[in-house]
């Protein structure tokens, strides 16, 4: 009895060696899949890196003008700018670039986002800090 159950435990182990030998470099190559679950079905919002910054002047409407531009991990990513919340005016306003995910899918292809928004209520008393993912800039708003 014993001997049977030794032999029989040698071949399964047997069985499963090959078989993830099958499933490993001579198995069917798994494609990448286009659309990634995300864990969290109400969509999960995180800091990204941005590219450029550029603040500009409109005299028409007498306010300064930020624009924010970089590139989103996922098609289907929402980019939007969340301003920290201070008591009283700081030097530098931080507002945070901030990409999310919403509907439970990630589309893993790369895509340029631009973002727009007056500086008339953001504006520290020297400038702003734009934070991204890996870095932040401070720019200086001149008086107008």
């Amino acid at each position: 009895m014993r001997r049977r159950t030794t032999s029989l435990f040698a071949g399964l182990a047997l069985i499963s060696m090959t078989g993830l030998a099958a499933a490993g470099p001579f198995g069917k190559p798994e494609a990448p899949s286009l659309i990634v679950p995300v864990w969290s079905l109400t969509g999960e919002c995180y800091p990204i890196d941005f590219n450029g910054i550029d603040i500009e002047w409109y005299a028409g409407r007498g306010v300064y003008q930020l624009t924010v531009t970089g590139t989103k991990p996922y098609m289907n990513m929402d980019v939007s700018l969340s301003h920290e919340a201070y008591n009283g005016r700081p030097a530098y306003w931080r507002t945070v670039v901030i990409g999310c995910v919403k509907n439970g899918l990630l589309m893993p292809l790369a895509s340029p986002y631009y973002i727009t928004m007056n500086l008339d209520q953001f504006v520290g008393s020297r400038g702003v800090e734009i934070v991204g993912a890996s870095r932040k800039v401070r720019r200086d708003v001149p008086k107008s």
